[in-house]
């Protein structure tokens, strides 16, 4: 009785957390109503939920957040509030009842939400409607185009180009669950695309049925949210175009002039699972001269299957070798890469022969690079080659090297911090924290000593639940699931 009178006294201007830290109130003091209206009781009235457009949704400027406020309905005692991820059953919050006339929830990237608001009606009014008000909203970014289920994708695209004049990242939308084929390569010429299921949590499915199917790109690339079988295809899953019509620089080095094409845009592997990978995961198709600014493989799951005569084996999986070229900021994070084939890259990332000093002196700009792993369990990879190779970076005051909670097994005979710095040692923009480096027989580790100076490489063997199988859930009494290295897919705790 006591928070009743509250209520309806004071109008919904407090601030309470909800839905377990999931929403907060916001103040209300911008409603509309003066002080009078505010202390004053309404009753005799006949109240409705606020309609939907009357409901305006707000992201915060960092995109952390959104803000989600309604006009106070004068009479009521509340709100009975529901959010939802469209694509799960259960709700973000249910039926929680807000004391204000706003909340504040967390917004994730990728999601269709919709929220359900009812008013609850104060002492002496009636409410006339008791079906509650639903809104739909979405934190996708714009679609471009949307490819129906069961289509070729690659010749979906053919018959619906990019308009010439189409500028920014065009995202192409797969029906969550349903399946698709990529019987030849697929050329997205001058744009920036993102191809993504429509939902997180049931991705689409994508069948390589061609030998020499891929992606072709010539600028930024993101695959997200997809399940990717690679098995009849013997190229690399995202390979830079032999037929640029991009414009490269020119940039003058060692007495020569050379065609640099620079993606600026990232090319992403986000939230995927691609399984029988026979070869490449990002070549540049053995043109010169490429230079991603970006790559980043982010929560996926990579399963090679690298045959004996795979193009890669004397490359690297991330391969930018053949014109010299380099990746500015390389990262694999939250991941697992393993190989179930026969044959085997020489190194896992392999770089030409350009470096920060052939590009910080003209319209490239760059003046450091990166390369970062973290959080990441690499299984079988390269074991008998070299985790990294990279002529022009090796060794420079403006490269920065980072690996982190990783966990490699059976990756780089000759040693996986060794290699990860090109055997370059005591290196001073490099840091290492909690690794576990395995040798091949299984039973003993790599002595990192003047790679990783950092003392807090981890010497217990990690015992995996099924790894030949793909399943590489850590047993809560290895040492890596006690301190939370490897992916956290793989986790005790995780789901």
């Amino acid at each position: 009785m006591k928070k009743n009178h509250f209520i309806s006294q004071l109008r919904f201007c407090g601030i309470a957390l909800l839905g377990v830290g999931a929403l907060m109130m916001s103040s209300c003091a911008d409603d509309g109503y003066d002080d009078d209206e505010r202390w004053s009781s309404v009753t005799g009235q006949e109240l409705s939920s606020p309609s939907a457009e009357s409901i305006v949704i707000t992201p915060s400027v960092d995109g952390k957040s959104q803000t989600v406020s309604w006009p106070v309905v004068a009479g009521a005692d509340g709100y009975v509030v529901s959010l939802y991820d469209t694509s799960q059953e259960t709700p973000i919050v249910a039926d929680s009842l807000v004391d204000g006339c706003s909340i504040v929830f967390s917004r994730e990237e990728d999601v269709n939400y919709k929220l359900t608001i009812l008013t609850v009606a104060g002492e002496g009014n009636t409410l006339v409607d008791v079906n509650p008000t639903e809104v739909a909203f979405s934190t996708f970014t714009p679609t471009w185009n949307r490819i129906p289920a069961g289509s070729d994708i690659g010749e979906w695209i053919a018959a619906n180009p990019a308009p010439a004049d189409t500028t920014g990242n065009l995202n192409i939308d797969l029906e969550g669950g349903a399946d698709y084929v990529v019987s030849g390569p697929i050329d997205f010429g001058a744009n920036v695309f993102t191809l993504r299921s429509t939902s997180k949590t049931n991705p689409a499915k994508i069948k390589f049925t061609g030998e020499n199917a891929g992606f072709i790109i010539q600028m930024g690339f993101t695959l997200k949210y997809l399940d990717i079988d690679c098995q009849a295809m013997d190229e690399g899953l995202i390979v830079s175009s032999k037929e640029p019509v991009v414009s490269p620089i020119v940039v003058n080095a060692w007495s020569a002039d050379w065609n640099m094409f620079v993606i600026q845009d990232p090319v992403s592997v986000l939230n995927c699972k691609v399984s029988n990978l026979k070869s490449f995961i990002y070549w540049d198709n053995n043109y010169a001269v490429w230079m991603p600014k970006t790559i980043l493989i982010d929560n996926s799951v990579i399963q090679l299957a690298t045959t004996t005569d795979a193009k890669c084996k004397s490359l690297g999986y991330v391969s930018t070798n053949k014109g010299g070229g380099f990746i500015q900021s390389f990262t694999v994070n939250n991941s697992t890469i393993y190989n179930t084939g026969e044959g085997q890259a020489k190194y896992f990332a392999f770089y030409g022969g350009f470096g920060i000093s052939q590009t910080k002196e003209n319209e490239i700009g760059w003046i450091d690079n990166q390369i970062t792993y973290s959080n990441c369990t690499f299984y079988n990879v390269c074991k008998d080659g070299q985790w990294g190779n990279y002529n022009g970076i090796a060794g420079k005051t403006s490269s920065f090297w980072t690996m982190k909670n990783c966990i490699f097994w059976n990756c780089s005979s000759s040693g996986v911090a060794r290699r990860f710095l090109a055997g370059k040692q005591n290196q001073k923009t490099a840091e290492f924290a909690n690794n576990t480096y395995v040798q091949n027989d299984g039973e003993k580790f790599d002595t990192p000593t003047n790679y990783d100076n950092s003392g807090t490489d981890i010497q217990f063997l990690p015992v995996f639940a099924d790894p030949a199988n793909g399943d590489f859930t850590l047993d809560p009494s290895c040492q890596q699931a006690i301190i939370g290295t490897g992916d956290p897919r793989w986790l005790p705790s995780a789901e």
